[in-house]
């Protein structure tokens, strides 16, 4: 895994957006792939994958960016793993704020940066305000679950979870109480 951003790309630096991938992932004038860190914008061909693509156009598109990186500047796929601002505008707070996608955490420490502080603020309002994917109606499952020190929940029956055991899961008796706390939805039974 790459873990440095290498000699082309420096924290100080500012980057013409010249392409918009999806909802979270751009094309700098460098020709980097940067996904925006700590969020999960949705895929095509689910709900609000357009608006969510639309809204990062209107918003970055030919405009010049200032990157800060997280500890880790890659992702697996070698993509760079920026905060991307648009003036004073943090891209995903933006997004989240909108409702146009989900907090992506990976460790609880990640609790301890004041970026992640500013992007769950920003789900909460959304939450608040049932904008975007907070709008959608949902039949409620009887409960909720995550892995202790995971960030991601899941359906009772999702296959992600195998044979359930008690003492390595906790329950949530919403989808709210979940994601009020900064996890993910399961990409796989999309609670």
């Amino acid at each position: 895994m790459v873990t440095d951003i290498g000699q082309d790309v420096k924290p100080s630096d500012r980057w013409m957006i010249v392409e918009i991938v999806d909802g979270d992932t751009v094309i700098l004038s460098s020709g980097e792939r940067l996904r925006l860190a700590n969020i999960d914008a949705p895929e095509q061909e689910q709900p609000y994958y357009e608006e969510a693509k639309q809204f990062l156009t209107e918003l970055a598109l030919g405009k010049t960016a200032r990157l800060e990186f997280p500890a880790r500047r890659r992702d697996k796929y070698g993509r760079l793993l920026a905060y991307m601002f648009i003036d004073s505008v943090m891209a995903g707070e933006a997004l989240l704020e909108r409702g146009l996608g989900y907090l992506l955490l990976f460790k609880q420490s990640d609790y301890d940066r004041p970026q992640i502080q500013r992007l769950l603020k920003a789900q909460r309002r959304a939450m608040a305000a049932g904008v975007g994917l907070f709008s959608m109606e949902r039949t409620p499952e009887e409960c909720y679950l995550a892995r202790y020190g995971r960030f991601r929940f899941h359906r009772p029956g999702c296959t992600q979870i195998g044979k359930f055991r008690p003492d390595r899961y906790r329950l949530f008796e919403t989808r709210d109480e979940a994601l009020y706390e900064g996890l993910t939805p399961c990409r796989r039974c999309r609670p």
